[in-house]
Order: structure tokens, then sequence, then C-alpha cells
């Protein structure tokens, strides 16, 4: 399963996980020819470019670059790699995970978001949970050997009526620094899966922005010594939030309360958090053993909420339908824009850059909402319409290079008549030959259909399965 792609100077590092769930890599050399990007021609100079066109049948031409856009990326990897390179990077393999939370000193009086923005306050543990069910604490203060089996002990106690079982260890280091530096060059760097509740927005964050405070480059915690956007993110390792994931994907849990990884505890797996009187700040100087086994649960936690609901999966199953970097999986934009690339390049089609857009910010209406009769009504009737979007965009034969043009409204029922153009009520008129869009939305709705099929069908066997079982019971 592909993890992400990055370029470095003229080497282009494609990390996915192999059937182990391991992060590996495989690097191209992206010749002269390689380096440049699609853009839209106004004029082309057929001496110097071929006549490729986009994917609204526009000329393109070739425009040289030290860095390929994601576009050509795509491009790259879908026409220049060797096929046993490509089906071994796009297998559907499982990444192996590990759940994080730390735990810094609280400055009262600050809001989270100030918190992280200043991280003044010292980090004073850091949680890690494998998907193995290993636990191990990172800390600044010493634990004696006694206290350490005492929170293995009461780990297994708070989870006994789950039927789980952890093995928790624990690592002191000399300083604060010591610590975070160890925990990115050390772990993160070899993480294939990071994960957490409010990773992303918390801990990430307060991570990064207290490296800078110690003097640490968090530049170590990439395998490829290379960090993305502002967020900081390491190239090579994936960090994917769990309560982003359970606020967007989650079904199990149908009225949720509050997204807290208290409550999400409590109705997923029937176990909370641990409680304690005072603030943190009081526990970790009065009760140390209490504060690190506060620590390990709140990973715990997470990894065990995970192996109940199996949300993660939605998400990495959407990043390698559609081949995007895993941590693009949320973006529908993303998703959209890899599905139509792959799509035109099966069609000679290309996507480019139109430079006389990019500083455009042209709004469009979106979805129609009616609006409300006032009032008290006797019958109410509700409508849910099944996978409405792509119902409405395979129907109407939908789709970017497909769209003729608009008309009025009044005007719809004599073009109607012509028969050129699919006419939605909107007056928007679109041509009659199968769409790319229309085409990837079949495939996907046939795959979702043969998918459902084979479920059906392994209930039905769990089903007889579980009959059999409990007459070979009853014989014996």
């Amino acid at each position: 399963m592909l993890l992400d792609t990055t370029q470095i100077g003229d080497m282009l590092h494609v990390a996915y996980y192999d059937k182990n769930g391991v992060t590996k890599f495989k690097k191209y050399k992206l010749k002269e020819e390689d380096l440049f990007n699609w853009q839209v021609a106004k004029k082309l100079d057929k001496k110097k470019d071929a006549t490729y066109v986009n994917w609204d049948k526009r000329p393109i031409k070739k425009v040289p670059t030290k860095f390929i856009n994601n576009y050509r990326i795509v491009e790259y990897i879908e026409n220049k790699i060797p096929r046993e390179d490509y089906d071994e990077i796009f297998e559907y393999n499982m990444p192996r995970t590990y759940f994080v939370d730390i735990e810094n000193v609280i400055i009262p009086g600050l809001t989270i978001k100030e918190a992280v923005e200043r991280a003044d306050g010292e980090i004073t543990a850091i949680s890690i949970t494998g998907d193995n069910h290993k636990c191990m604490v990172l800390g600044t203060k010493e634990l004696t050997r006694e206290q350490i089996v005492n929170i293995q002990k009461r780990i297994n106690k708070h989870f006994e009526q789950f039927g789980a079982k952890f093995e928790f260890s624990f690592k002191k280091f000399d300083s604060e620094y010591d610590l975070l530096y160890t925990f990115f060059a050390k772990m993160v760097s070899k993480f294939p899966m990071m994960s957490g509740w409010n990773v992303l927005e918390y801990d990430w964050a307060y991570m990064i922005n207290r490296s800078k405070k110690l003097g640490i480059d968090p530049v170590v915690a990439s395998p490829l010594h290379k960090l993305n956007g502002r967020e900081k993110f390491p190239a090579g390792v994936c960090i994917l939030d769990y309560m982003d994931i359970y606020k967007k994907w989650d079904r199990s849990i149908e009225i949720k309360e509050d997204f807290k990884l208290d409550t999400a505890g409590r109705d997923v797996i029937g176990i909370k958090k641990v409680k304690y009187n005072g603030t943190l700040n009081d526990l970790y100087r009065d009760d140390l053993e209490r504060f690190y086994f506060y620590n390990a649960i709140d990973t715990c936690l997470v990894c065990l909420i995970h192996e109940k609901i199996k949300t993660m999966e939605i998400a990495l199953t959407i990043a390698h339908l559609s081949h995007i970097n895993i941590m693009k999986c949320s973006s529908p934009l993303a998703v959209t824009e890899t599905l139509l690339c792959m799509e035109y390049l099966k069609n000679n089609k290309m996507m480019a850059i139109d430079p006389d857009k990019l500083e455009t910010d042209e709004g469009y209406e979106g979805a129609f909402v009616k609006e409300p009769v006032v009032g008290k009504h006797k019958v109410v009737a509700c409508f849910d319409y099944a996978s409405l979007y792509p119902s409405t965009m395979r129907q109407m034969n939908i789709s970017p290079e497909n769209f003729v043009k608009k008309i009025p409204v009044d005007k719809i029922e004599e073009e109607l008549k012509k028969g050129e153009y699919i006419v939605s009520v909107t007056g928007c008129c679109f041509g009659k030959e199968i769409s790319i869009l229309k085409t990837i939305l079949n495939r996907l709705y046939g795959q979702r259909k043969s998918y459902k099929k084979e479920m059906f069908n392994c209930q039905l066997k769990k089903a007889e399965l579980e009959k059999k079982l409990k007459e070979l019971k009853k014989a014996a």
C-alpha cells in the first residue's frame, strides 16, 4: 500500500507497506526528460513541443522544472516504474500501528490552542502502545521495579472486563531533551503508522513547537530527513488522528455525545480513562506511579477502540483504492483528482496547470438546501436517496471534460427536443459520450456491490458454522 512520495533532488522516493506492515522504500532517478510539469499552452512551438492535450482537450506543453507536481508524480508512477514494483507498492497491506500520547506540565490560564502554540510546559511523559499490545512509557523521573510491575497489573486490571492484556515497560531519560530526541530519531522514524487521540492538533503540534525551544531539529523523525508542510510531518512516516477518523467515518456509535477519548472508550468498549483528584500537575508531583499509569491507559484505550471498530481501515482502503498518499485520504479533492488523473492517462489526456487560473478565487454554488415550511406539521416525510450525488453524476453523465454549456432554465425544453445533450434541471448540458467520471463511478459502484455480496456470503457462512458448532456441542 502506498504511504507517500517524496522528491529529493532528482530522486523520487516512494514509501509503501510490505506484507509485514513495515515501511519500505523504492527510489527512482528522475532523468532530465522527466523533470517537467504540464501547463496549458496559449501558443505551441511546434519545433519544441509535441502536441499533447489537457483533460478538456486544450493544447498543453512541457515546462522544465526542478520539482514535479502531484499530477506528474501520478503520471510517472503509472507509466514509468516497473510493473513488479507497481504491484508491490499498491498491494493491499495494512501497516503496523503505534498509538502515542504525551503528558506535559500544564501552564494555568492558557487555552489548549495557546498552550500548544507556546509549548512552555515540559513534556513529562510519552506513552507508546503497539498493535502487539506492548506498551512503553518514556519519562524523566525514575520508577522502581516494583512500580513498573504494579503499573502492568493496574493496566490489565483496568481492561479486565474487555479481556485484553498488555505488556508494560518503562524507560527513564536524564533530560527532556534526551526523551524527545530519542522519541523522534529512534521511534517515530521507524513507525510505519503513528496514531492517537487528537494526536495531530495536540500531541504532534506540541512536540514540534517544544522541540524548537529545546534546540531539537524534528527532521530526525523522518527516515528521509525531510519534513512536509506547516505541520512538519516527517516524510516516510504516516500520522493519522484516530479522533478525526472516528468523527468522519465511524458508524458503530449512532449518537456521539462528544468526541472525548473518555466518552469514546465508554461507548465503544465500555471502559473509560483513569480518574484522578486535582490536576495532572498535582498527579505528576504527588503520585508518579498513577501518573505514568494514566499516560499508558490513554494509548492502550485507543488501541482497543481501533481493534473493536477498525475505522482506520476505512481511511486506508480509500487511500488504497484511489492510489493516493495515505495522509490525504480524508481530502475528497485529493481522492477525486488522483482518480481522474489516472483515468485521463488511460485516455492519453493529461492534467495540466492553467497559469491564468492559479490566482483566481472564483466561487460556486454548493448543494441546494430547500427552505423549510415553518410550523407544526401533522405528517412529515423524510426521503433518503441511496448514493444521491454519485447516482446523479452517473445518470447525467457529469464530468469536467463532458460539460458543454449552461443554458437558461426557460430554454431547457427546447434543448431537450434537439436531443444533442443530456440536460440537467439547472440548464447544464453534458455530452452523451460516456464520461471519465461516470466510468470511475461505475467501476467503484461495481466493486462496492461485489464486496457487499462477498460480505453477505461470509456472514451466511459464519451463521452456518456457528449453528454447526452449537449442534456439535450438544452432541458432545
